[in-house]
């Protein structure tokens, strides 16, 4: 959002909301991101969005967007079904919604989707099975000058979590290009999902082995909510939104690291550092080839991830007045609320240690072999929950309670528009957890494998933080169709599940200063203040202007110059971000960035256009050994340009055709090496062969193209090509769907 690089996972400084609430409160917690938790559907009449600095007050936990899912409410009686079918992949999704007015004063919605399949990258299982129901029920006022409205949902969800794939690629002056399909595992079409790893092993916390599908993010939701809106005769406005939710859900994964096989034979197995055995060979664990020798070139030695989230559910309430006045020289319009929400987060990570082969077609485990011929895995499993070390077997429950007093003046006069608005943000953070102590020996079928659990010490959290977000701007209407604007912003974003474990929370449950982290007293071996919120400042210059386009044609462009900097701590638990390749880690950064904002539609009789375009130099300063801090330098994973197209054309009554062109421009590694961008290009027809009936083809990246999507670094760079690790596109994937509207 306008040059808001992250630092790892999540949408740190986005809230997602449902009827304008959040559906979680913090956009990156851990194994638990805010897109997991909100699904698009047939419910959704319209998605409203708030970005850049008026985001910083709009809403909690917010100074880069607020974008927000807005329910149909059954004004007008009508609604439709529909099916989509994968054409060329196992896929199958029905749509639906209805709503009607039930009297002259009640109104009623409901609508949702089901889904199963085996998913665009072509597993040999159902990877996708879904579905979503959402309803509400309207009693407007009598005099029209307000309402009441309940609203619930359910849902209950499991799609694949896609890790990225191995690819070829030539590197010159470490400028990568020319990136092909690694062979056997095309990232475009095929994953690491396998029949042979469909379930796997882990050691919970009641000390057993259970086991476990991988079946990528599955969630659990239940909400029931209300909304009071009533505009009084002397023009004051009473919102009040309220939605208590029940969720809970999983992360299982098997993520994807590609690797040289030759270091693992005649290296040592060990226990708490202590040599207990030598690898002797590798073989396969499963699969047509089961107890053959492997000898392959590379192994794909990433983790088997099972995250158990217990419990993420919240009760939250948003109250707020609006009074309106006119005066001689503007409309004036007031607001003053306060915000609630409690937020739950209570997990179980299990991270085991997995080996299997490179390959997108069903992917067999390995085991390895001792030099004395002993079995040292099982089913491809070397350890339980000790992947990324003692850092990463976690068992917490913890919550934040967000409370929000907020403000805001608008004055609107003839030429000139100015507003500010203010939030007063305090949360508390309670309970607290463990992660893992030393290793030891569980007894699986017969085998020794090292594991860890999450018996050391507890982490208490007893904390809270108050700070202050606040925007201001001004418009001049420099005429009537063209108007420009200027904003500055300064929004505050709390660190909340990302601060625990590192070294910030005292014994007592205070968050450490930075003299007790140098003094080491209260078990302190960090500041826990300064990164426990992350301030973003702002500042955007802009221009709006609106015209025709010949006699039956309209245009709009809006133009915004941004500049902003900001800091991020944050917990990374993979070795692919954290220094020297260790697993968990924290990492704290100051960023810097500035760039330009386009964004124009184009309507000229049935032909219609879209365009958007966000150029922007995004840096980065981290911090030395010695944690002094480091010059800016480009941002890594953050492509500098990104940009969106999309048009077509309505026949009328009989057909529509469109186009979309979706790409950005290349991104850095940590290691400063370059990756090529791209684009992808879908299409999409809709014919009306009678009245209410429309059938559609959609596809996307219609060309096939490899176009990099993000980025694991290299793997092996003393080959040519040299294999890195990707996160590409879909390829080509067809679509159709039959729809009925009434």
């Amino acid at each position: 959002m306008r040059g808001l690089p992250v630092a790892t996972g999540g949408s740190p400084f986005v809230q997602l909301q449902e009827d304008g609430l959040p559906t979680v409160l913090f956009g990156d917690i851990q194994f638990g991101n805010n897109d997991y938790w909100t699904h698009y559907d047939a419910s959704v009449e319209r998605v409203e969005s708030v970005r850049g600095g008026g985001s910083t007050t709009y809403a909690s936990q917010a100074p880069g967007a607020v974008i927000n899912y807005i329910s149909h409410t059954g004004k007008e009686a009508g609604g439709y079904v529909e099916a989509t079918t994968g054409i060329n992949f196992n896929e199958q999704r029905f749509n639906f919604r209805y709503g009607a007015p039930l009297g002259e004063t009640t109104r009623f919605h409901i609508g949702g989707y089901a889904k199963i399949g085996k998913g665009p990258l072509h597993a040999d299982y159902r990877v996708s099975e879904s579905f979503q129901l959402k309803g509400n029920l309207t009693q407007d006022f009598a005099e029209g000058d307000g309402y009441v409205r309940l609203l619930f949902k359910v849902a209950d969800t499991q799609e694949p979590n896609y890790t990225g794939a191995p690819a070829l690629a030539s590197l010159s002056g470490g400028q990568f290009s020319n990136v092909q399909p690694f062979p056997g595992f095309d990232g475009r079409n095929s994953s690491n999902y396998s029949i042979y790893n469909k379930d796997f092993l882990i050691y919970n916390r009641s000390g057993q082995l259970e086991r476990v599908g991988m079946t990528g993010i599955t969630t659990k939701a239940v909400s029931l909510g209300g909304q009071f809106h009533y505009e009084t005769s002397s023009n004051i406005t009473i919102d009040n939104n309220l939605r208590w939710t029940d969720m809970s859900g999983a992360f299982t994964s098997p993520f994807q690291n590609t690797a040289r096989a030759n270091g693992i034979v005649g290296s040592a197995m060990q226990l708490n550092g202590t040599t207990y055995a030598t690898v002797g060979s590798i073989r396969y664990a499963n699969g047509p080839k089961a107890g053959q020798v492997f000898n392959g070139t590379y192994v794909d030695n990433n983790v088997n991830v099972r995250t158990k989230i217990r419990d993420i559910g919240s009760l939250a309430n948003d109250f707020a007045l609006a009074a309106k006045f006119d005066t001689a020289f503007a409309k004036i319009t007031a607001r003053a609320g306060f915000f609630y929400m409690d937020q739950d987060i209570s997990m179980e990570w299990n991270v085991n240690k997995s080996l299997r082969e490179v390959s997108g077609d069903n992917p067999a485990q390995l085991d390895l072999y001792s030099t004395t011929g002993a079995k040292l895995t099982q089913e491809g499993i070397a350890g339980y929950n000790n992947n990324w070390g003692n850092c990463c077997a976690r068992d917490y429950d913890l919550s934040y309670t967000n409370t929000a007093p907020y403000a805001a003046l608008e004055i609107d006069g003839e030429h000139f528009a100015i507003d500010g608005s203010v939030r007063f943000e305090r949360v508390k953070a309670s309970g607290g957890g463990r992660v893992g102590g030393t290793e030891f020996f569980v007894n699986s079928g017969g085998v020794n494998i090292p594991a860890i659990t999450a018996n050391g010490a507890r982490e208490v959290l007893d904390y809270s933080r108050s700070y202050t977000s606040w925007t201001a701007g001004a418009l001049w209407k420099a005429s009537s169709s063209t108007s420009l604007f200027v904003r500055a912003s300064r929004g505050g974003r709390f660190n909340g599940d990302r601060q625990t474990f590192g070294g910030k929370i005292s014994s007592t449950g205070a968050l450490c200063t930075g003299a007790m982290a140098k003094a080491g007293t209260g078990g302190c071996t960090a500041d826990g203040v300064t990164p426990s919120v992350d301030f973003v400042n702002q500042y955007e210059l802009g221009l709006k202007t609106r015209g025709e386009l010949g006699a039956d044609g309209r245009f709009a462009v809006d133009l915004t110059v941004f500049k902003g900097n900001f800091k991020q701590s944050t917990f990374e638990l993979s070795a692919t971000r954290c220094p020297g390749g260790a697993g968990g880690c924290v990492i704290d950064a100051r960023y810097k960035s500035y760039g330009v904002e386009f964004f124009g539609t184009a309507n000229v009789g049935n032909f219609n256009m879209t365009a958007n375009a966000t150029w922007s130099k995004p840096t980065r300063s981290g911090t030395d050994a010695s944690g002094n801090p480091t010059p800016f330098v480009r941002a890594q994973y953050m492509p500098e340009l990104m940009y969106t197209l999309q048009a077509g054309y309505d026949f009328g009554d009989i057909a529509s055709l469109g186009f979309n062109v979706i790409g950005q421009s290349g991104i850095l590694d940590d290691g400063g090496r370059s990756y090529p961008g791209g684009a992808v290009i879908g299409v999409d027809l809709k014919v009306r062969p009678i009245k209410n009936l429309e059938l559609g083809v959609q596809g996307y990246n219609v060309f096939n193209r490899y176009d990099l999507r993000g980025s694991g670094g290299p793997a092996d760079l003393s080959v040519s090509p040299a294999v890195i690790g990707t996160g590409p596109a879909l390829g080509r994937t067809w679509t159709a769907s039959v729809r009925y509207n009434f």
